[in-house]
């Protein structure tokens, strides 16, 4: 026994003795021998670290078996054994792949060391580690100057604002297409390979349309390499991290008779005798839980992306499709959205220097709500207290709206059988095609001369229905104990319908040359033209109804209560025509002095002939 004891304490001690901390310190150097201020000092493995100060230096507590790690931007990353070591100095070395990778900008991309203009962006792999339905939303502390706040959190509404550096909504160009926020907002998040914020000066060159800022929105593509599955897949519920609790019933009426006591002008009395709050106290009559009968604790929400890729050297192909579907937190469950995304992007060489790229994708949409929005039924819920309940007999069979506020009851407003419904229905069809001839296949003296031209087309199409019904409140008569009912509605059944359609077709043609000479002199140059038309249109109906169906065919023979018409609104109903032509030109000499010079010469129907 007593050797068995000693065997284990000199177990514990040898143990002890490895994983020791020691205090390790030393600076850290550029390839120059200057000192590196913010350089990361971590060990491998953990997220301990710290960060050197002006002078190089660091200090750090650490096993005396682990690994340090050193890196810095723009420094390739380096590893060092401590070894039970309590002085290690280093020297990082420039890492001329971090100023080689190719950032997208305007009509092209460039070496990220080579640019001049601020540009800001974050990758596709980085924005969805967050949890959202909206790809913009992503963006919120992702991207230095992006400012994106959310109006509402009623599944599918994308009415986000976004600004950069505090301007207005910037321009959307997705895979080299000017599209709307609402394009970005609807992407599959698991789609997008990277974003790109052009600020100031870096967004000239898409003229007066790029003043506030360009988001520059890339897709992903195929690579070379046996065909890879990807499948991502949730299904999760979310719940209200608070929720206002409403006062209780005798601290209500309490608080109602002393702001009734104490008017300015004297003349108060109190609201409730005491014999009507003694019915709450006895049980006679109870307080109402309308929380309960309008909110869920929570709301299911799920969403399914399936994505295939893969290729050769001669094409490339990415492959993928989504589905989503959010509910809302009403308990009468007809607040919900769902999606299905669909794109394919196809990249292939069709001859010796020429290239295809094709992109396709679908989208559709179903947005469902009650006849009242969710501002309006929330705002509805806080009026009405907790004195007079939802339903006026046990059973819960009759609405109640005796002392609600004006008469309307929440629980009716938010179920669509009983009040009615709203459904937005919308299908997108976006495609685009580009050929891309390099001219340095013909012979060296052409090398870094390219062509492209480049057509899309973009359809969409919207079918909005809206069925407000009439319904019956009751009261219950407390002498005769008969139930009384009232019908509710502003006025009888009535159906709308709405039809929205929006095309655009682009075409661009771009000259670009990238040249390196002698090792120390780049030259690129960037010229084209391009050609934008948008057209939209619509029409509505809506008639009353002679009895509860949401067709047409019941519709009043009073001509009087059926109306046609259009939607004039800009966004709406257009017929608009854009003309440019682009160019930039850029110059590095040994990739420390810079050079670079945009413009753009627009032209747009908006204007009146001679003025355009």
């Amino acid at each position: 026994m007593r050797k068995a004891v000693t065997l284990l304490f000199s177990l514990v001690c040898a143990l002890s003795l490895s994983a020791q901390d020691i205090k390790i310190a030393g600076v850290v150097l550029d390839d120059a021998s200057l000192p590196l201020y913010g350089a990361s000092v971590r060990i491998k493995g953990t997220n301990m670290g710290v960060i050197t100060d002006e002078n190089g230096k660091y200090h750090l507590t650490a096993p005396q078996d682990a690994t340090i790690e050193f890196s810095c931007m723009g420094f390739a990353t380096i590893f060092e054994h401590i070894d039970s070591r309590n002085t290690i100095n280093v020297t990082l070395k420039p890492d001329n792949t971090f100023l080689e990778d190719a950032v997208v900008v305007g009509y092209g991309t460039q070496k990220k060391g080579s640019i001049v203009g601020a540009i800001s962006g974050v990758g596709g792999d980085n924005m969805i580690k967050t949890k959202n339905e909206n790809p913009q939303n992503m963006l919120t502390g992702r991207v230095s100057g992006v400012r994106i706040w959310q109006k509402s959190a009623e599944p599918g509404t994308y009415n986000n604002n976004m600004d950069i550096r505090g301007l207005g909504e910037p321009l959307v160009i997705i895979d080299g297409v000017p599209r709307s926020t609402a394009d970005f907002q609807r992407l599959n998040a698991n789609d997008i390979e990277n974003v790109s914020v052009l600020k100031d000066a870096s967004a000239a060159i898409y003229g007066v349309r790029g003043g506030n800022g360009v988001i520059l929105v890339t897709t992903k593509k195929g690579s070379e390499g046996k065909s890879t599955v990807q499948y991502n897949g949730s299904f999760t519920f979310q719940h209200p991290s608070t929720m206002p609790k409403l006062a209780g019933a005798i601290d209500a009426m309490t608080l109602y008779n002393e702001m009734a006591l104490n008017k300015s002008d004297g003349s108060g009395s109190i609201t409730f005798t005491k014999e009507f709050m003694d019915q709450y106290r006895n049980g006679t009559r109870k307080a109402a839980d309308w929380n309960s009968l309008v909110f869920s604790d929570w709301s299911p929400q799920t969403q399914h992306d399936v994505s295939i890729s893969g290729g050769s050297d001669k094409y490339q192909y990415y492959v993928s499709m989504g589905y989503l579907f959010q509910e809302g937190f009403f308990r009468s469950r007809d607040l919900n959205y769902s999606k299905y995304n669909l794109r394919s992007n196809i990249n292939a060489e069709i001859a010796k220097g020429l290239d295809l790229n094709f992109s396709v994708s679908a989208l559709a949409d179903d947005r469902r709500t009650p006849d009242s929005d969710a501002v309006t039924l929330i705002r509805n819920l806080w009026k009405q207290g907790v004195l007079f309940p939802a339903y006026v007999d046990e059973e819960q069979t009759m609405l109640n709206y005796d002392g609600l506020d004006l008469e309307q009851n929440t629980v009716a407003m938010m179920t669509a059988d009983i009040s009615g419904y709203k459904k937005y229905r919308q299908k997108q069809f976006q495609t685009s095609a580009s050929l891309e001839y390099d001219f340095g296949t013909l012979t060296d003296i052409l090398q870094g001369l390219t062509l492209k031209g480049l057509a899309s087309y973009d359809y969409r199409f919207d079918d909005n229905e809206m069925f407000r019904k009439s319904y019956s409140l009751y009261a219950k008569n407390s002498l005769t104990g008969e139930y009384v009912s009232k019908e509710f509605a502003d006025h009888s059944d009535r159906l709308t319908r709405e039809h929205y359609s929006k095309q655009q077709v682009l075409g661009q043609i771009l000259l670009n040359y990238n040249k390196k000479f002698a090792d120390r002199h780049s030259v690129g140059a960037t010229f084209g033209a391009e050609a934008q038309r948008r057209k939209g249109d619509n029409y509505y109906l809506y008639g009353d109804l002679a009895f509860s169906t949401p067709y047409f065919t019941a519709l009043k023979d009073n001509t009087e209560s059926t109306f046609v018409g259009i939607n004039t609104g800009l966004d709406a109903f257009h017929d608009i025509e854009y003309r440019a032509l682009i160019g930039r030109v850029n110059y590095s000499f040994d990739d420390r002095y810079l050079f670079e010079g945009q413009f753009r010469y627009d032209g747009s129907s908006k204007f009146a002939p001679g003025h355009q």
